[in-house]
């Protein structure tokens, strides 16, 4: 009888219904003065992305610019950055770039030829016949052709580059040559996980010296002690719409602690994903303690076990380590 009185004195104190429009996250980041989830991407506001390589961006858009290269591979593991350094990248991209991005789905040549011209005009791809259809390729190096007439060029990102086709890789590599002179309307950015390598050294092996020459390949790279630290004070100071070197001269870090910022840098061994994931669950945990409580080591360390990708992180971390990227990293 008295587990009965318990269990009604535990209803009692229930309410009688429920919303999800606005639950004890939602209370917490409004109790903490922040106007949005502050780890829901690393681009952390619209002028800084924390890890963005400088040297390989600066790289990348130089060879581009110049007509150095027209076909660069970024190449890490999942949730290493690879989408923010491309993002980034294609943010600053000269004017007279026309911007082209999309996932490879292992596409045959005609059909990355037509999603692509598909994208850049709609109408176009719509007014097609069945025969023009047919020949999707020599109509693909025809708009090349027309870029390069009205001094325009196209930059394009390809996503998940793993998944390509060795068709649709060579059509890629066809679109490197020049129409005009030294004129290229065409500069590719393959993003891929390093399972890619293996294809990618199997394929230019029956491409020229030039073309392996002019192939530009970069690696991402984990976050600094130092960007770790950064990445999480400049996601509270955007959320909080508020000044990041403020927040640093002040020491103001809520709702962290500086020993759960501590435990942060500490266990994400420098994958992005990984330190953005432990931040949010942290968020989350706290949350459901108290919109007053502050995220501290313990809460930290009760997110990393209930982190739910562990096997991402650790695949990581070793091939951070098999590259030697760790290396001058402090």
């Amino acid at each position: 009888m008295t587990e009965i009185e318990n269990i009604i004195e535990k209803l009692i104190g229930k309410p009688e219904w429920y919303t999800i429009q606005k639950d004890s996250l939602d209370e917490y980041i409004e109790r903490h003065k922040m106007y949005v989830n502050p780890f829901s991407d690393k681009i952390i506001d619209e002028k800084m992305f924390v890890n963005k390589d400088e040297l390989v961006c600066n790289r990348i858009m130089r060879a581009a610019r110049h007509n150095q290269s027209s076909l660069m591979i970024l190449t890490g593991p999942t949730g290493s950055g690879k989408s923010e350094n491309a993002d980034f990248i294609a943010r600053n991209l000269p004017s007279d770039f026309i911007f082209w991005y999309n996932q490879v789905y292992g596409q045959s040549s005609s059909q990355l030829a037509t999603s692509i011209i598909s994208d850049l005009d709609p109408s176009f791809i719509n007014k097609l016949t069945d025969a023009d259809r047919d020949m999707i390729l020599d109509i693909y190096g025809n708009v090349l052709k027309a870029l390069v007439k009205n001094n325009k060029r196209l930059f394009c990102i390809f996503d998940q580059g793993e998944h390509f086709s060795e068709d649709a890789f060579e059509l890629v590599i066809n679109s490197t040559n020049p129409y005009f002179a030294s004129n290229r309307a065409f500069t590719g950015l393959i993003l891929a996980v390093p399972r890619f390598e293996k294809r990618l050294e199997k394929w230019i092996e029956e491409y020229d010296t030039t073309l392996k020459r002019a192939l530009i390949r970069e690696y991402t790279k984990p976050f600094t002690v130092q960007q770790r630290m950064e990445y999480i004070i400049r996601a509270v100071a955007s959320s909080k719409k508020t000044s990041y070197m403020e927040l640093l001269k002040k020491h103001e870090f809520d709702p962290f602690s500086l020993d759960a910022i501590s435990y942060l840098i500490e266990k994400c061994d420098g994958h992005p994903s990984t330190l953005s994931g432990l931040c949010y669950i942290s968020l989350e945990l706290v949350s459901n303690i108290s919109s007053d409580a502050i995220i501290t080591e313990s809460v930290v360390q009760e997110a990393w076990e209930k982190f739910p990708n562990k096997k991402i992180h650790q695949e990581a971390v070793k091939w951070y380590k098999e590259k030697g990227l760790y290396e001058n990293q402090d």
